[in-house]
This record gives structure tokens, sequence and C-alpha cells, in this order.
């Protein structure tokens, strides 16, 4: 299997893999989606609000608001506490906020953390307020994963594709360029007389230029034995550690999996 880094910019993270299977790229997606292991605001205590967004409103808005931070905490299931909450299962974020002005933004860069925990984006909107409004509320922080709800999903992204395979028949193409205009992506152009793709990897695969084709010069397709996964982090983690837990938690699975046929009793 090789592992080529095709882009790592925009806050996306582009990885290309020969020879591994499809469904073990899928696997790498699907556990990034959904078992990572990120912090988010689980419980929401509103002291004073006199804004005009409701509480729930304001308690849908914090939840959603990405973390950073968070390493040293365990799952509150796991914890001897209880669920209750204490210093080893959740962290404290806190914000007070009056006013000064109308139409004053309240954001995320408001949050006080009172741990290791605090916002990974300081420019989240939470709620505008007019003059002597007041926000303040105290957030309880917990690890979760996105199997328990979307809050604790850790990417905005997580794509899989083939890499595609654009095949032009160069005799057949008589260079009318209704596939150059007709391409959403537009990686098709006429250069020196001749069809070319400017950029394969970029192509969805919609098939309009074959289809658009009267004289059927062009053939997409894809190759199954090369994948391209694209990722978009929320800011809780970067794209690489990831990537880096997704195969961690796929290799504790695999692990699991084989302790747990060792113990199935031997056929008579």
């Amino acid at each position: 299997m090789d592992v080529e880094i095709l882009d790592a910019t925009d806050g996306q993270l582009r990885v290309k893999v020969s020879g591994a299977d499809p469904t073990f790229m899928n696997a790498i997606r699907r556990i990034i989606m959904s078992e990572i292991p990120v912090t988010s605001i689980e419980l929401l205590y509103i002291i004073e609000n006199t804004g005009v967004l409701y509480d729930e409103i304001i308690a849908h808005r914090m939840g959603y608001i990405p973390l950073k931070g968070g390493e040293g905490l365990i799952f509150t299931k796991d914890c001897d506490c209880q669920g209750k909450g204490c210093p080893r299962c959740e962290a404290i974020l806190t914000m007070d906020v009056t006013a000064s002005e109308d139409n004053f933004k309240v954001l995320s860069g408001r949050l006080k953390a009172e741990g290791a925990v605090f916002a990974a984006n300081t420019e989240i909107p939470i709620a505008e307020l007019n003059a002597g409004q007041r926000l303040a509320l105290e957030a309880r922080a917990r690890l979760g994963t996105a199997k328990q709800h979307a809050k604790w999903q850790p990417v905005s992204i997580a794509v899989v594709k083939y890499e595609p395979q654009i095949k032009i028949d160069q005799k057949a193409c008589d260079l009318c360029a209704l596939c150059v205009d007709e391409c959403p992506k537009k990686i098709l152009a006429i250069k020196d007389k001749r069809l070319v793709v400017t950029s394969q990897l970029a192509c969805s695969l919609c098939k309009v230029c074959e289809s658009i084709c009267q004289k059927g010069s062009i053939k997409v397709t894809y190759d199954d034995s090369k994948a391209v996964l694209t990722i978009e982090t929320a800011g809780g983690m970067a794209n690489e550690e990831l990537v880096s837990a997704a195969a961690d938690v796929l290799l504790n699975k695999s692990s699991s999996l084989r302790e747990a046929l060792k113990e199935l009793p031997e056929a008579a």
C-alpha cells in the first residue's frame, strides 16, 4: 500500500492511497466521522440572558462550537464520579458579557476556559445584544463521539472517491469544445489542437463530458485500487491527527476481533 499526500492547504487534507481495498479507506472515513473522541459542550447553565434569543437557541449554538484541548479527559461513563462531573471527565468554560452598545456581537472568543479546553475558533457568533443586555453562563465540556451526537463530529468534510480515469480518443474527437464548456469542474481544454485533461484528480465522475460528446471520444471510468481521502477538520484536531487517530481505532477494533475469535469453541 502506497500513501501520497496530495494537498494540505485551506484546512483540508487530501491523501491518495494506492493498493488498498476500497472498504479499508471507507472504514477510515467512517471512523473519522463518528468514532474519534473530542470535547464538546454537553451541559449549559444560563445565569442570565436578557437578549432576544431563547436559552435553548443559545445552548444549541454553544454545543456546536469546536473545542481544542481535553487530552487528559476521560469519558464520563468511565469516571469514578459516575457522570456527575469532575475535573477528570469535564472542563468548565464561563462567559459574562454585558453589551456596551446596540448590535453588540457575542463571539466564541468571549468564552473563558477554567481548564485545558478552549474554543478552537474565537470568531463564531453566539448572540447579538443591545446596549445593557447581558449574557452570563457556565458551560461543561465533556468527551464524546459523533455516534452519540453530531456536535462531537470532528470534521466538516470526510469523503473517499476512486481515482478518475479519463480516456480521450483523439482520432474521433472533432474539437467541438462542447465538453470543455459543459464540464462542471472545468478540467478539459483544447491545447495544440488536442483535447486534454488539465487535472484528472479534480474530476467528480459526473460523466457530463461523456454523455454530451456526440462522437463518443471520451470515456470516464475509475481505478478502484486507488482512492483519494479528503477531510476538513472542524478545528478541534488537526487533519493529520484525525487520520492517525482513525488508524489507531481501526487497529484496536481488529485486535478486539482477533481476541474474540480466539475464544470461539473449536469446530467438532
